[in-house]
């Protein structure tokens, strides 16, 4: 069922069939209701939510609940790709021409391999994971975050954690 809601969430964003409900919204305001949600994931790995919010961020017109759900999905992948004692810390700063949030983990990270592929539906890096996902959720947070103008990337390297950075328009 969730693969599905998935694979209809990307196609629509794919096809430009979806509707953004752009409002003002505060990064900092968003990261920490997030961390709140995500905390009870964290305690049961033994991971350590972190945050470093920029002073004064801008607010940026967007769709809340897509940026919203994107930021999650990028701190349970952290959370579940990282090891007992890690730590995940949710950064955020700002420019004239943009909004920026990089969630930085201490896990397995990503093979230099495996980083070009990352945002593609269905890859999944971590062969040894079967379970436990569709493989979908990068490809969604990477279209979300380009149909709002925005752009995402990474940076990883194997065994020593992974950053995912989106920028977004003022």
């Amino acid at each position: 069922t969730q693969m599905v809601a998935e694979l209809t969430q990307l196609s629509r964003i794919e096809n430009g069939h979806v509707e953004l409900k752009k409002e003002p919204v505060n990064l900092n305001m968003l990261v920490d209701e997030v961390l709140v949600e995500m905390n009870p994931l964290a305690e049961r790995r033994q991971i350590t939510l972190a945050k470093e919010l920029t002073l004064d961020s801008p607010l940026f017109r967007a769709d809340k609940d897509r940026i919203r759900q994107t930021i999650i999905n990028l701190m349970h992948n952290a959370i579940k790709f990282n090891k007992p004692g890690g730590k995940v810390t949710a950064a955020t700063s700002y420019s004239n021409q943009s909004v920026r949030l990089a969630i930085t983990d201490t896990g397995i990270g990503i093979s230099k391999d495996d980083l070009p592929r990352v945002f593609e539906r269905f890859y999944k890096a971590d062969k040894a994971r079967t379970g436990g996902g569709s493989g979908l959720g990068l490809a969604i947070a990477k279209h979300t975050i380009e149909v709002h103008g925005g752009e995402i990337s990474v940076q990883s390297e194997e065994g020593k954690g992974a950053t995912f950075t989106i920028s977004l328009p003022r």
